[in-house]
């Protein structure tokens, strides 16, 4: 251990290395001031049980051991007002670790392969919040073979669709005490709702979440119910071919979910409120998600401006500092339907300060140019924004478009292309992106349409 510390120090720049760095001495408080960085930004500090499997995960495994180093000093350098991590070099120590985790020649066992996707994953958050999207979902896309394995190897989680493909059960692997496998499928449909990207793996909606299974809504405040919801969506706007619940299901589903409660004590009462108001609001991102991404509505009609009404609504009784950041995405549905330049400005304000440490999992100022972007072309002048629908599938797309945020081309995916579970390619081969319409790439207009359908996972077995 202190060999590999030794060698990954050496490849950083003396500014950012000192003796304390290496050494058992310091290897508790190391895992300690980082675990407090990361509870600091959470929603609502987890449950016991939760934050000790973190703890034993943090301390057991080599991989998170390396990755907590190189996170406590980039988000240590987010202090620094003047320091850019995007020409720091923090790309290039973050991408040596990347190579570290999984780059391998031995056999792994499954305990080795699931720590070193969860490092792949806290590797992940590190750069969304500290470098920006394009790094974030880069990575995202490279621990989706490592997700795909441990995935196979449970038969619960797998089912076989009639035509011979296999698709991935969202409820069975949400509700498995497994943080890597729950953090993936969430982090895959954020970022499907949020960046305009195809979902990773193609996923099925046999049974019902489960709200108390896990704690990731501690962590960025989503009930679970409303993300499965926000997931659906994204795979019919993926032209999945697994059946999925028509809009009208979904909108029940929505309308009828109810807030669990908190399980906090002897804390201030209008936190609580606020966390409340954080939780409830997201119903209403969820339905504007499905009236826009999936009926095609635009931002003038009624449902869309009666639920932008309650997300303001419920805004304004958020006034705690630490809890806003996780009004992220409100404030991008909000700017959806914002038509006069004194509410646009008040967002992109909002926007603008969810960036160093006040980050819920992407920084606001790039949403905020997005929605430049969006105010500036077809919502000039107060315009409304239309919501895209599935006419557009199978259009191609003109060479050289990039997705606004990721920055990824939108390169077409044969039909006959799919992720193997007999992993031989390089990870990048498992991941290719294909046009998709999400809430915010596509209404800039810059993802133009749909083409084919996600990733499929066809019949086969671990190697």
């Amino acid at each position: 251990m202190a060999g590999f510390l030794e060698s990954l120090c050496a490849s950083l720049p003396p500014s950012v290395v000192s003796a304390h760095t290496i050494g058992e001495t310091r290897f508790i408080y190391m895992v300690n001031e980082y675990q407090l960085q990361r509870v600091n930004c959470w929603f609502m500090p987890p449950p016991p049980q939760v934050r000790g499997v973190m703890i034993d995960q943090l301390r057991s495994s080599k991989m998170m051991i390396w990755t907590v180093f190189l996170g406590l000093k980039l988000f240590k350098s987010l202090d620094q007002d003047s320091c850019d991590l995007r020409s720091s070099g923090s790309i290039g120590w973050i991408d040596k670790l990347e190579q570290r985790i999984t780059v391998t020649c031995k056999k792994l066992s499954l305990k080795e392969m699931a720590d070193r996707l969860m490092a792949q994953l806290e590797l992940t958050f590190i750069s969304f919040v500290t470098v920006g999207v394009p790094l974030g979902y880069s990575l995202l896309r490279k621990a989706l073979p490592g997700f795909l394995r441990l995935v196979a190897v449970d038969p619960n989680l797998i089912s076989e669709h009639p035509n011979g493909s296999l698709f991935i059960s969202f409820p069975q692997t949400l509700g498995i005490p497994r943080q890597e496998l729950n953090t993936f499928i969430l982090y895959d449909a954020a970022t499907a709702f949020a960046l305009g990207v195809p979902s990773l793996a193609e996923y099925g909606y046999d049974g019902k979440c489960d709200p108390t299974s896990h704690g990731y809504q501690c962590v960025h405040g989503v009930p679970v119910p409303l993300v499965e919801i926000i997931s659906q969506v994204n795979s019919w706007r993926d032209g999945s071919r697994i059946g999925l619940d028509d809009w009208q299901t979904l909108e029940s589903r929505a309308m009828a979910w109810q807030g669990q409660p908190l399980p906090i004590e002897d804390e201030d009462p209008k936190v609580n409120v606020a966390r409340l108001a954080v939780q409830e609001s997201w119903r209403y991102v969820t339905l504007v998600y499905l009236y826009m991404g999936m009926c095609g509505l635009s931002s003038n009609d009624s449902r869309v401006r009666a639920s932008i009404a309650q997300i303001v609504n419920l805004e304004r009784r958020v006034t705690d500092i630490s809890i806003s950041m996780h009004m992220l995405m409100h404030y991008v549905v909000l700017g959806l339907g914002a038509q006069h330049e004194e509410q646009r400005a008040i967002i992109r304000e909002r926007l603008l300060s969810f960036q160093g440490r006040r980050v819920w999992l992407f920084r606001g100022p790039e949403f905020s140019r997005v929605l430049d972007h969006l105010w500036n072309g077809v919502g000039a002048g107060g315009a409304p924004l239309l919501g895209m629908t599935m006419s557009g599938r199978g259009r191609t797309i003109p060479d050289g478009v990039q997705n606004a945020l990721t920055g990824e081309p939108l390169a077409i995916l044969p039909k006959n292309q799919a992720v193997v579970l007999r992993y031989r390619p390089a990870p990048e081969s498992a991941s290719r992106l294909r046009p998709i319409a999400g809430l915010v790439a596509v209404l800039t207009t810059l993802l133009c349409g749909l083409a084919q359908a996600p990733i499929r996972l066809p019949i086969g077995r671990l190697e």
